[in-house]
């Protein structure tokens, strides 16, 4: 790519020499002086005229025609580069605003696909349905859940009675002779009945909701009487058929007898789960749970706001390396419009510096106009013209601060 320079834009530097070149040939220092002499024997300016003579304003006119001419060549050498300074800015200002629209849109798309990613509307919408469920529960009963044994505690003691009482029942299963599958299917049968009626009885005991509750304590004797039976009966039949095979299997009477005890460990067992169910549970139904799923819900909220935020983090420094890049392109860019400022201005200062000439020219051809009209006139007297100093308007001052507006 080439690099612009003034001499692509500035007028030619022979061009404007030849015109002051034929102006200077035109009103040479002789010219001049020969006007002055014709003038001063005309008593050309009067000693009282105010305004300059015939002559002087014709120098004066011809300078200032000829500045103009200059300042219009450099004038139109400005508007130029102004007009491309302006398009090249522009043009690299509108394409830096859409490249920061641009990442602005994607970032804002990765903000809206990270709600989505995480399901953060749907996490929200779960904890305000927790929330307001425990909120209308608290303020009807006036306090949180009430529990006395915490909830993994509770789940670490019923995991405990189921794996003790599967191998305990499958060995009391083993006297009767099965095989080993029928035995531990009875064992797993017992195992799992233990701990979960013990569930239901515990919460049937517990839960009375804003008073005692009738129903739920019948229930929860039913089952257990239902249990208990159950166990006895297992128990009975354990110890009839040792009876019925004691000599079959040489055993003690005090042997048969001691085989009732597992009926009283499983009792033992049985009232232990009860009594754990019924301290890990509230008296209103369903409160707890009510509690835990509004815990639940606030660390699922929490989980996916984490991640959405670490999200948010990374893209959010992605998006500040991208609009890094972009302004430093951008930079990189606008250097080609300084560079046209520049020229910009050497043009401007060297438009400036011939107008100077043109005002310095006209001093001096004035002043040796006026120095041999003078020393042709007779007496010391000076005109009152030749006080006033000559000058042209200098065009080019107002350029540099028309730029400036422009950008």
């Amino acid at each position: 790519m080439k690099i612009a320079s003034k001499d692509d834009f500035a007028p030619n530097a022979k061009e404007l020499e030849a015109l002051l070149e034929q102006h200077k040939t035109t009103f040479s220092d002789e010219i001049i002086r020969e006007h002055a002499t014709e003038d001063a024997k005309k008593e050309i300016p009067s000693m009282d005229a105010t305004a300059p003579s015939a002559y002087e304003q014709k120098l004066t006119h011809t300078t200032s025609t000829l500045s103009s001419q200059l300042v219009a060549k450099f004038r139109s050498s400005l508007d130029i580069v102004d007009a491309k300074i302006r398009a090249e800015e522009g043009h690299i200002k509108a394409e830096h605003q859409h490249e920061v629209e641009k990442i602005n849109n994607l970032y804002d798309l990765d903000l809206e696909a990270s709600e989505n990613a995480f399901g953060l509307s749907d996490a929200h919408s779960q904890l305000q349905t927790a929330e307001k469920r425990f909120n209308e529960m608290y303020s009807r009963f006036g306090r949180g859940p009430v529990y006395y044994m915490p909830h993994w505690l509770y789940l670490v003691f019923a995991i405990a009675i189921f794996l003790g009482e599967v191998p305990l029942n499958a060995m009391v299963f083993e006297v009767f002779g099965e095989n080993q599958v029928m035995t531990w299917v009875m064992a797993l049968i017992i195992g799992l009945s233990i701990p979960l009626t013990a569930h239901f009885i515990g919460i049937k005991l517990r839960e009375h909701g804003e008073g005692f509750s009738w129903p739920n304590t019948i229930k929860a004797f039913l089952t257990f009487a239902l249990i208990t039976v159950a166990l006895y009966g297992l128990s009975e039949m354990r110890q009839s058929y040792l009876e019925g095979n004691r000599e079959t299997f040489g055993l003690d009477q005090n042997i048969i007898e001691a085989s009732f005890n597992f009926f009283w460990l499983n009792m033992a067992v049985f009232l232990t789960a009860i009594v754990v169910a019924y301290l890990a549970h509230d008296s209103v139904p369903g409160f707890q749970d009510a509690s835990n799923d509004k815990v639940v819900s606030r660390k699922s909220v929490e989980k996916q706001e984490k991640k959405r935020v670490t999200k948010l983090v990374k893209e959010g420094k992605k998006k500040a390396l991208a609009l890094s890049k972009a302004n430093a392109l951008y930079r990189e860019k606008m250097i080609s419009v300084v560079m046209l400022k520049g020229i910009y201005d050497q043009i401007l200062a060297d438009g400036q510096e011939y107008e100077n000439r043109c005002n310095s020219l006209l001093g001096t051809q004035v002043s040796i106009y006026r120095q041999e009209n003078l020393r042709q006139r007779e007496g010391n007297q000076t005109p009152k013209s030749f006080s006033n100093q000559p000058s042209i308007e200098l065009k080019l001052a107002h350029m540099k601060e028309k730029l400036e507006n422009d950008s």
